[in-house]
């Protein structure tokens, strides 16, 4: 069953003692990797000994380093991609494994030198690596899941195989929303949901921002709607954009702030071909990768998650909320567990474009009461979806494993 004790108010003496080493794989996007910064602060800050090994060197050890957490570098590549068949393919899958049982050595080498007793782990490639080294070392890991398990593979093999791991190999998932838990599938194994969060004084709409409207030629009274993600198809932009070119002159003041890349990309350039040829030149703005995000989210009417399948989590949708933004976002997923729809922003009741432009109506509609609701999502994030709790959940999940 799920665990679903309150934070504890401090850090026991038994997990105050305890080292927590972050197994990291290297590559991680934003979403992660802020995710990982936020928990490993958060553990500083509880004076739970924390450390982290990375097994392939790269951006997000720097970031780590910059926080005082200490980093073990695990010196390892890239397992190859699989492509190809026939032989060709086998090679790679014995080559893949190789690279599997080096970093097992890896992870269990560093786990003695620091003294470890709790492996925390999100990418899903270490799942398997991270259960192997955590049942020979004789710990827990806890895989901190990012992403909802595909269902896509004959005879549910994915899922049947995460379940054997959870049962046998000492890893306990902590799915990121009741949603994602459910792709697990049942199954005779410990199990938690923690939502994710966030800091507080990152995201501070008190705070003044570093970008302006006119720095992006957006008029100081348009609506501005933003979205914060990938340029990728199944984030939903080209649709969000189709739903306002439908609106026509009902949304004549709606501008869309398109926050994310790459721009050189084949649907980027669908996209901004959409925008050019349907009247929303000048009012689709788009930026690019960005490093400021909460100068962006600030300059915002709306904060919106246009990702068309569902949304394990959603980082966004918990940042504008926490900048004092109400949350548009496709109700399937996280965001149907963290909107409060009609109170905190509004939930998209469907992928199609038909339920874009109803939920862009609601919006609009809601024009007069934006400040009300963004207050509300700000109490909002604040009462749930604090760095601090997260963290707080974390600990007392592994608390509970130690005392077992």
């Amino acid at each position: 069953m799920t665990n679903q004790k309150a934070e504890p108010a401090s850090v026991s003496s038994e997990v105050a003692l305890l080292h927590v080493v972050g197994l990291i794989l290297g590559n991680e996007g934003y979403g992660v990797r802020r995710g990982w910064l936020s928990l490993l602060s958060g553990f500083q800050a509880r004076g739970v000994p924390v450390s982290a090994l990375v097994l392939q060197e790269g951006e997000i050890a720097a970031l780590i380093r910059a926080r005082g957490v200490e980093v073990t570098a695990g010196g390892l590549q890239p397992p190859p991609a699989l492509q190809g068949s026939g032989a060709g393919k086998f090679l790679l899958l014995l080559k893949r494994a190789v690279t599997q049982l080096k970093a097992v050595a890896v992870v269990r080498r560093e786990i003695r030198r620091s003294g470890a007793g709790t492996l925390l782990l999100r990418s899903p490639a270490e799942v398997l690596l991270a259960g192997l080294a955590a049942r020979l070392s004789g710990i827990r890991a806890y895989w901190l899941m990012p992403n909802a398990i595909s269902s896509g593979y004959p005879f549910d093999l994915n899922r049947r195989v995460y379940r054997i791991i959870f049962r046998h190999l000492n890893v306990v998932p902590i799915a990121n929303s009741r949603f994602t838990d459910t792709t697990i599938g049942p199954g005779d194994f410990e199990r938690h949901v923690c939502h994710l969060g966030i800091s507080p004084a990152e995201f501070d709409p008190a705070v003044p921002g570093t970008i302006r409207r006119a720095d992006l030629g957006i008029p100081e009274d348009a609506i501005v709607l933003g979205v914060f993600a990938r340029m990728v198809a199944d984030k939903g932009q080209r649709r969000l954009a189709e739903a306002l070119s439908e609106l026509g002159e009902e949304a004549a003041r709606v501008h869309l702030l398109l926050c994310g890349g790459p721009l050189d990309s084949a649907y980027a350039t669908e996209l901004q071909t959409f925008v050019q040829g349907h009247g929303l030149a000048g009012r689709v703005h788009f930026t690019g990768p960005i490093s400021d995000v909460a100068s962006y989210y600030k300059i915002c009417d709306v904060v919106v998650n246009s990702r068309l399948d569902p949304e394990p989590f959603g980082f966004s949708v918990i940042e504008g909320m926490m900048l004092g933004k109400p949350v548009l976002a496709h109700k399937a997923g996280g965001p149907g567990e963290t909107v409060i729809d009609g109170q905190t922003g509004w939930h998209i009741q469907g992928p199609d474009k038909a339920a874009f432009i109803a939920a862009l109506r609601r919006v609009l509609a809601d024009l007069p009461h934006l400040t009300e609701m963004g207050r509300a999502a700000r109490a909002h994030a604040l009462a749930h979806f604090t760095s601090d709790k997260m963290v707080g959940r974390i600990v007392d999940i592994v608390a509970g494993g130690r005392q077992a």
